[in-house]
């Protein structure tokens, strides 16, 4: 987690309040859903909000199994332990979720067709999961690890955003 964020990461001055951000689309949803027939409701609008709840869920679970497993000690790739420092910035990440949650309903709201979209498709299913597990964690993997490189790393972690490392 950098220590500076750049733009479109950056709730903190929000505080616990950034979570309200997400409030006039999910009430909008939620409202839609309530009001319209049974032949008009659309339920990809009213997923949004409990699929972002998921994901922070399951996120939260991960990296508390993470911690967990470092503070024990088995399974440490390196001999040091976790500063203070380092779980303090960390301590924002869910920001990506509140991101993705507007992400979801401007885009759900502006483009064609979201509207009738069939509630499943089994082909559809194997196509992302396929190409989720082959280029997209292969292309994840690698931009994850050349952040991890000396140049990269010490331009994303201490600098300012928009940075003009040298």
């Amino acid at each position: 987690m950098a220590t500076r964020p750049g733009i479109l990461i950056d709730w903190q001055p929000l505080g616990s309040f950034k979570y309200m951000i997400l409030a006039p689309w999910a009430v909008h949803s939620t409202y839609s859903f309530m009001v319209k027939g049974e032949s008009e409701r659309d339920i990809f609008n009213i997923l949004i909000l409990p699929f972002l709840l998921s994901r922070m869920l399951h996120n939260q679970i991960w990296i508390s199994l993470a911690r967990y497993r470092t503070a024990n000690g088995n399974h440490r790739i390196v001999d040091k332990g976790i500063e203070f420092e380092q779980v303090d910035r960390q301590r924002n990440w869910d920001d990506q979720i509140l991101l993705n949650g507007i992400l979801f309903y401007v885009l759900y709201m502006i483009l064609p067709g979201t509207h009738n979209m069939p509630f499943w498709r089994s082909d559809g299913v194997v196509i992302i999961s396929l190409i989720h597990a082959g280029p997209m964690e292969f292309l994840y993997y690698w931009f994850h690890r050349a952040l991890h490189h000396h140049y990269l790393y010490s331009c994303y972690h201490f600098s300012p955003p928009f940075f003009h490392c040298n």
